[in-house]
Protein backbone atom coordinates (compact mmCIF):
# COMPACT_ATOMS: atom_id res chain seq x y z
CA UNK A 1 0.00 0.00 0.00
CA UNK A 2 1.55 3.27 -1.07
CA UNK A 3 0.95 6.48 0.74
CA UNK A 4 0.36 9.62 -1.27
CA UNK A 5 2.53 12.56 -0.29
CA UNK A 6 0.87 15.44 1.54
CA UNK A 7 -0.41 18.17 -0.69
CA UNK A 8 -0.29 21.94 -0.34
CA UNK A 9 -2.76 24.43 -1.69
CA UNK A 10 -1.74 26.97 -4.26
CA UNK A 11 -2.90 30.58 -4.16
CA UNK A 12 -6.02 29.89 -6.20
CA UNK A 13 -7.28 27.24 -3.78
CA UNK A 14 -6.49 29.45 -0.80
CA UNK A 15 -8.30 32.41 -2.34
CA UNK A 16 -11.26 30.18 -3.23
CA UNK A 17 -11.41 28.98 0.38
CA UNK A 18 -11.27 32.54 1.74
CA UNK A 19 -14.05 33.73 -0.58
CA UNK A 20 -16.11 30.64 0.35
CA UNK A 21 -15.68 31.37 4.06
CA UNK A 22 -16.63 35.01 3.50
CA UNK A 23 -19.75 33.97 1.58
CA UNK A 24 -20.75 31.60 4.41
CA UNK A 25 -20.32 34.34 7.01
CA UNK A 26 -22.36 36.73 4.88
CA UNK A 27 -25.09 34.11 4.47
CA UNK A 28 -25.38 33.61 8.20
CA UNK A 29 -26.31 37.27 8.71
CA UNK A 30 -28.72 37.61 5.76
CA UNK A 31 -32.43 36.73 6.16
CA UNK A 32 -32.91 32.95 6.06
CA UNK A 33 -36.68 32.90 6.56
CA UNK A 34 -39.11 35.65 5.62
CA UNK A 35 -42.69 35.88 6.85
CA UNK A 36 -45.49 38.44 6.96
CA UNK A 37 -47.00 39.73 10.16
CA UNK A 38 -50.12 41.67 10.90
CA UNK A 39 -50.89 44.24 8.27
CA UNK A 40 -48.16 44.55 5.68
CA UNK A 41 -45.25 44.08 8.07
CA UNK A 42 -42.56 41.74 6.74
CA UNK A 43 -40.24 40.03 9.22
CA UNK A 44 -37.16 37.95 8.73
CA UNK A 45 -34.75 35.88 10.78
CA UNK A 46 -31.12 35.15 10.02
CA UNK A 47 -29.39 31.88 10.82
CA UNK A 48 -27.51 33.55 13.66
CA UNK A 49 -30.80 34.73 15.17
CA UNK A 50 -32.50 31.36 14.71
CA UNK A 51 -29.69 29.02 15.71
CA UNK A 52 -26.90 30.83 17.55
CA UNK A 53 -25.18 27.70 18.92
CA UNK A 54 -25.15 25.90 15.55
CA UNK A 55 -23.89 29.10 13.94
CA UNK A 56 -21.00 29.24 16.40
CA UNK A 57 -20.11 25.61 15.62
CA UNK A 58 -20.18 26.37 11.88
CA UNK A 59 -17.93 29.40 12.46
CA UNK A 60 -15.47 27.19 14.36
CA UNK A 61 -15.47 24.70 11.47
CA UNK A 62 -14.78 27.51 9.00
CA UNK A 63 -11.92 28.75 11.19
CA UNK A 64 -10.49 25.22 11.32
CA UNK A 65 -10.64 24.95 7.53
CA UNK A 66 -8.78 28.25 7.23
CA UNK A 67 -6.22 27.17 9.82
CA UNK A 68 -5.33 24.10 7.75
CA UNK A 69 -4.32 26.36 4.88
CA UNK A 70 -2.17 28.78 6.85
CA UNK A 71 -0.62 26.59 9.54
CA UNK A 72 1.72 23.93 8.06
CA UNK A 73 1.30 21.54 11.00
CA UNK A 74 -2.44 21.28 10.25
CA UNK A 75 -2.22 20.90 6.44
CA UNK A 76 -2.59 17.13 6.62
CA UNK A 77 -6.18 17.62 7.84
CA UNK A 78 -7.18 20.15 5.16
CA UNK A 79 -9.58 17.83 3.34
CA UNK A 80 -11.29 16.62 6.51
CA UNK A 81 -11.61 20.12 7.95
CA UNK A 82 -13.01 21.56 4.73
CA UNK A 83 -15.54 18.76 4.29
CA UNK A 84 -16.60 19.15 7.93
CA UNK A 85 -16.95 22.90 7.35
CA UNK A 86 -19.17 22.34 4.31
CA UNK A 87 -21.44 20.00 6.25
CA UNK A 88 -21.54 22.16 9.38
CA UNK A 89 -22.31 25.26 7.33
CA UNK A 90 -25.20 23.62 5.47
CA UNK A 91 -26.67 21.76 8.46
CA UNK A 92 -27.97 24.83 10.34
CA UNK A 93 -29.53 26.19 7.15
CA UNK A 94 -31.49 23.02 6.51
CA UNK A 95 -32.28 22.49 10.19
CA UNK A 96 -33.41 26.10 10.64
CA UNK A 97 -35.74 26.12 7.66
CA UNK A 98 -37.30 22.76 8.55
CA UNK A 99 -37.79 23.81 12.17
CA UNK A 100 -39.38 27.07 11.02
CA UNK A 101 -41.90 25.04 9.03
CA UNK A 102 -42.53 22.44 11.75
CA UNK A 103 -45.67 23.29 13.70
CA UNK A 104 -44.34 21.61 16.86
CA UNK A 105 -40.99 23.38 17.05
CA UNK A 106 -40.26 26.23 19.41
CA UNK A 107 -39.04 28.28 16.48
CA UNK A 108 -42.46 28.16 14.83
CA UNK A 109 -44.04 29.47 18.03
CA UNK A 110 -41.49 32.30 18.12
CA UNK A 111 -42.26 33.18 14.48
CA UNK A 112 -45.99 33.25 15.20
CA UNK A 113 -45.37 35.51 18.19
CA UNK A 114 -43.26 37.91 16.11
CA UNK A 115 -45.83 37.92 13.31
CA UNK A 116 -48.73 38.51 15.68
CA UNK A 117 -51.00 36.09 13.82
CA UNK A 118 -52.20 32.52 14.24
CA UNK A 119 -50.98 31.35 10.84
CA UNK A 120 -48.06 32.53 8.79
CA UNK A 121 -46.51 31.67 5.46
CA UNK A 122 -42.77 31.15 5.68
CA UNK A 123 -40.57 31.70 2.64
CA UNK A 124 -36.84 31.07 2.23
CA UNK A 125 -34.71 34.19 2.39
CA UNK A 126 -31.78 35.38 0.33
CA UNK A 127 -29.26 33.73 2.68
CA UNK A 128 -29.45 30.46 0.79
CA UNK A 129 -27.85 31.88 -2.36
CA UNK A 130 -24.49 32.86 -0.79
CA UNK A 131 -24.70 29.73 1.36
CA UNK A 132 -24.81 27.46 -1.68
CA UNK A 133 -22.09 29.52 -3.37
CA UNK A 134 -20.02 29.10 -0.22
CA UNK A 135 -20.45 25.32 -0.22
CA UNK A 136 -19.41 25.12 -3.87
CA UNK A 137 -16.37 27.36 -3.34
CA UNK A 138 -15.29 25.36 -0.29
CA UNK A 139 -15.55 22.15 -2.32
CA UNK A 140 -13.67 23.67 -5.27
CA UNK A 141 -10.89 24.79 -2.91
CA UNK A 142 -10.01 21.11 -2.40
CA UNK A 143 -9.39 20.38 -6.07
CA UNK A 144 -6.00 20.35 -7.73
CA UNK A 145 -3.70 20.49 -4.73
CA UNK A 146 0.01 20.14 -5.52
CA UNK A 147 2.15 17.43 -3.87
CA UNK A 148 4.56 18.72 -1.22
CA UNK A 149 8.20 18.43 -2.24
CA UNK A 150 9.88 16.38 0.49
CA UNK A 151 13.24 14.62 0.64
CA UNK A 152 11.60 11.26 -0.13
CA UNK A 153 9.77 12.58 -3.20
CA UNK A 154 12.79 14.55 -4.38
CA UNK A 155 14.98 11.43 -4.29
CA UNK A 156 12.49 9.38 -6.27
Amino acid sequence: MTQTPPQTPDNTQTLTLIVGVAAAILAYFLPAVVFKGTGNAVHDLSLVEKLPMMSAIAAAALAAALATRFMPQFQKWAEQATIAAILLVLLPAVWGFVSALDAWSGMRAMILEIAGTRTVRIDPGVAYVPLLISAVLLAVSLRGRKPVETDATAAA
